[in-house]
């Protein structure tokens, strides 16, 4: 998806916050962002329009008013950082510069227009100019907007385009019907007219492959249709109690070319030696496959929104830890919050309890799957794309067949519980028949396990059919 990073700047009390929960139409919280960090007093929310998604940052206000009083300096530090921050990682699309509706354009507005200029140290954007309290008008805003030309351009206030909102409900005083549908579009088409799009139309889709697991049933294919709002995983695996099961799902959306490997993982409880071989068995299938794909970009652990368990531990670390090296950036997608009231209140409650666990990340979202509850399932996909979008800067890793085979062997069993593996001639029986291995394969695959440091079997692994 390509992603847009809009800046709303401007005087404390013109509405800033207002225009942003107009443009999603609804009451907003703002999203976390765990890359960049988050400092106080500036917010972040995700939106996403035709597959396409916004980063709208609201920044504090400056108190400087109509009537000339003092700037507040750390308005202009916290853009300066943001417009920094911004333009190091994925640059600054759209800077929307807010102001309320006057008839005369003040020495005060243009010291704060100046301000906003000077923290963004020549950054090339498209400046645009958002007017509010349009309902104040006593005139068509075109006409308002042409009278009052000369004042600007004097000031030096100068926009590539403008857009005159209220951000008032349609029964507020004075009632007008359909007013804040209107609003809205015209602040969308002011944005979408003039952001300037991270991948250009013409480039090929960016690739971006994603390992998505966590236990039957706590949403993953949920997850799967919220990236690609559209239902494309119908039915989830059926994990049958064995581990690493795997469908892969494919499609494009926006400027991404996804391929996400919905995969089960442990489950709860283990069955001791089964658990095992399949674990083994499944993920070299695996790894297999996410090799010859190119390598993968990002893990999303899911997990529903209570107690952490001692199987979502172990899933953690098999992926995270084992599988990955702790070398692929893993985000956790947080599902069956629909009872919430504020969905990220979540993450604020359990967050420390998480990292105790032993359980990092580079980023969350926190969701529900169920399209039933509009309001939280739009928020639910806005967040899922920013933890996208956030991570699809990182490259591919690839792991090593022969070293990354041998670690899983070596380290699966402290994941599972109880058993112990059977020896000899009975260990190549069960990988056989349960592994469907021919025999050959299955003897090789034996030494491997029992003897996982021997380099005489690392050229045959290629050859198993599991």
């Amino acid at each position: 998806m390509v992603a847009y990073n809009i800046v709303f700047a401007g005087e404390t009390g013109v509405g800033k916050s207002s225009l942003i929960n107009l443009l999603f139409d609804l009451e907003v919280s703002p999203t976390s962002n765990d890359i960049l960090g988050v400092t106080e007093g500036r917010k972040r929310f995700i939106a996403v329009r035709d597959s396409l998604v916004y980063r709208l940052w609201d920044t504090p206000g400056f108190n400087e008013g109509t009537q000339g009083n003092i700037l507040t300096h750390q308005a202009m530090k916290e853009l300066e950082i943001l417009f920094k921050e911004l333009e190091s990682a994925d640059g600054v699309h759209l800077l929307v510069f807010c102001f309320r509706f006057t008839k005369y354009f003040t020495t005060g507005l243009q010291r704060v227009f100046e301000s906003v200029i000077a923290s963004i140290h020549g950054i090339q954007v498209p400046i645009v100019a958002a007017v509010t309290h349009a309902d104040e008008m006593r005139q068509a805003p075109e006409d308002w907007w042409n009278v009052t030309e000369s004042q600007r351009k004097q000031k030096g206030l100068v926009f590539a385009d403008y857009a005159c909102v209220s951000t008032l409900e349609d029964e507020d005083h004075p009632p007008m019907p359909g007013r804040r549908r209107k609003a809205k579009d015209d602040m969308w088409k002011l944005i979408k007219g003039h952001a300037t799009p991270l991948l250009q139309g013409e480039s090929l889709p960016k690739e971006v492959n994603v390992i998505l697991f966590g236990q039957t049933g706590v949403g993953k294919s949920s997850v799967v249709n919220l990236i690609a709002g559209e239902p494309v995983a119908k039915v989830s695996p059926d994990a049958d109690g064995c581990t690493m099961s795997s469908t892969e799902y494919q499609f494009v959306v926006g400027a991404h070319d996804f391929r996400i490997w919905d995969t089960v993982g442990l489950e709860e409880p283990a069955v001791g030696m089964n658990t095992y071989l399949d674990a083994v068995l499944k993920a070299l299938q695996l790894i297999r496959r996410v090799a010859a794909a190119g390598g993968v970009n990002l893990l999303l652990f899911c997990m529903p929104g209570r107690r952490v368990t001692r199987t979502a531990q172990s899933n953690y670390r098999l992926f995270y830890e084992i599988l990955c090296e702790s070398k692929v950036p893993i985000g956790l997608v947080i599902t069956n919050l629909e009872r919430e009231k504020d969905m990220e209140n979540w993450w604020t409650r359990n967050e420390k309890a998480l990292y105790d666990f032993g359980i990092k990340s580079v980023g969350h979202a926190c969701v529900t799957g169920l399209p039933y509850h509009p309001k939280q399932y739009a928020l639910s996909r806005a967040a899922i794309y920013g933890l996208l979008t956030d991570c699809d800067r990182f490259g591919k890793y690839i792991m090593p067949l022969d070293d990354w085979f041998r670690r899983v062997v070596r380290n699966m069993r402290s994941l599972v519980m109880g058993g112990g593996l059977p020896k000899g001639e009975k260990l190549t029986q069960a990988l056989s028949t349960r592994g469907g291995l021919k025999e050959d394969d299955a003897r090789r695959l034996k030494k491997y396990i029992e003897e996982p440091e021997r380099e005489d079997v690392v050229r045959h692994l290629t050859a198993f059919q599991a």
